[in-house]
């Protein structure tokens, strides 16, 4: 077979859903995801230029040349919003091809996803090298009812290109416990599963506990409130000395009573956004460690589910803040080898996953770390026998 075959195969294979993602589609308002904020940017952008350029224009011809003065406007809004047409149309047909060429399967050993147009890329991530399998919403999904599947390993390519974007509850709540089940039923190759002798289910790495271990039987600690309300005027105290010192130059504060006012007006207005905000995260927040993975849901706006396999935990860390420690509450941080994408100076790198449990006393933080720690330990000792090590 030529280079050249080799392609067109390629590429016809890409256009070709596979049987799984036949039975797990995409929702069809992906497409409508990706055009509708494109379409309000482009809108707001589109407008503010024409404002800023009458307003810039009148300036530079004054009343007296308004015959000159409505053609230039006319003239250089029509070659604008004729780029932004042709440039958005082109950018409908690129979404439906990137739409059509989106692949994505679920094998015996490893996921397989394929995405782009231009630059098609496709990963193959090996269940057993799967750390953690997590659900997310920003805030355009949550007004149409998608989710996002997030499959992430230990390199940073995955926390690119390994997710499943753009489907409804239904599919993202089967590919998620598919993708689980496939990590706890395929930790091991076939040849080392069948020479151990056991049968899969001895080989698992669940985990079974005398009572529920959840944010309902370890609740945040009572005295969270005084940290968020501390973190709240805190906030407020800043911000409000932010926007003050940004419009130094356009208001004249004149008066002390002024600037008290101001300032005063704007703490309590940011002090009250970040008090709700809070609110709804914590009635949000849930936790609970499940047989074989811990399972965690924050957020706010954008809402995420994460489950985290007790043989991907790396670290079981205690942290308290200042005003935490006075406070007597901890935070149990656990850490996977998962990589996240963050910014520094310029350039994306990675760096380690991990889910924390917030605001828990001190005792009850300790009991949790010792658990897991227990629980690890298990569970690495396990693996390693199945493995013959």
């Amino acid at each position: 077979m030529n280079q050249n075959s080799f392609n067109q195969n390629y590429l016809l294979n890409m256009n070709k859903p596979s049987a799984f993602q036949t039975q797990y589609p995409l929702s069809q308002k992906k497409f409508w995801k990706k055009i509708i904020p494109s379409f309000i940017f482009w809108f707001i952008i589109s407008v503010g230029l024409a404002i800023f350029q009458i307003i810039f224009v009148t300036q530079l011809f004054g009343a007296s040349d308004l015959i000159d003065m409505a053609n230039f406007i006319n003239i250089s809004l029509l070659v604008f919003y004729s780029v932004v047409v042709v440039s958005f149309v082109i950018y409908i047909f690129y979404i439906k091809a990137y739409i059509k060429r989106y692949y994505y399967d679920c094998g015996d050993q490893f996921v397989t996803i394929k995405k782009g147009v231009f630059a098609p890329t496709e990963i193959h991530v090996q269940y057993q090298k799967i750390q953690d399998v997590y659900v997310d919403q920003d805030l355009w999904d949550r007004i149409m009812g998608l989710y996002d599947v997030h499959i992430a390993s230990a390199t940073v390519t995955s926390g690119i290109e390994a997710h499943i974007d753009g489907v409804n509850v239904d599919v993202a709540e089967n590919l998620k416990n598919i993708i689980l089940e496939k990590i706890h039923g395929g930790n091991n190759p076939p040849s080392i599963q069948a020479s151990s002798g056991q049968p899969q289910s001895q080989q698992s790495s669940s985990v079974q506990f005398a009572q529920k271990i959840s944010s309902d039987t370890y609740p945040i600690d009572g005295a969270w409130v005084v940290s968020m309300l501390g973190s709240s005027l805190f906030s407020g105290i800043i911000w409000s000395l932010i926007i003050i010192g940004c419009s130094l130059g356009n208001v004249d504060y004149h008066s002390t009573s002024i600037f008290l006012i101001l300032f005063l007006s704007l703490l309590l207005i940011i002090f009250f956004f970040r008090l709700v905000y809070l609110l709804i995260w914590k009635k949000n927040y849930y936790f609970e460690f499940m047989p074989e993975y811990i399972l965690l849901r924050t957020g706010v706006i954008s809402k995420s589910e994460n489950h985290l396999p007790y043989k991907s935990i790396q670290n079981v860390l205690n942290k308290q803040s200042i005003l935490n420690r006075i406070l007597g509450l901890s935070t149990v941080i656990i850490q996977n080898a998962a990589q996240q994408m963050v910014s520094s100076r310029g350039q994306a790198i990675g760096q380690g996953s991990a889910i924390s449990l917030v605001w828990q006393p001190k005792d009850k933080a300790e009991e949790l770390s010792n658990m897991l720690n227990e629980i690890v330990t298990k569970a690495n000792a396990q693996n390693s026998n199945s493995m013959g090590l």
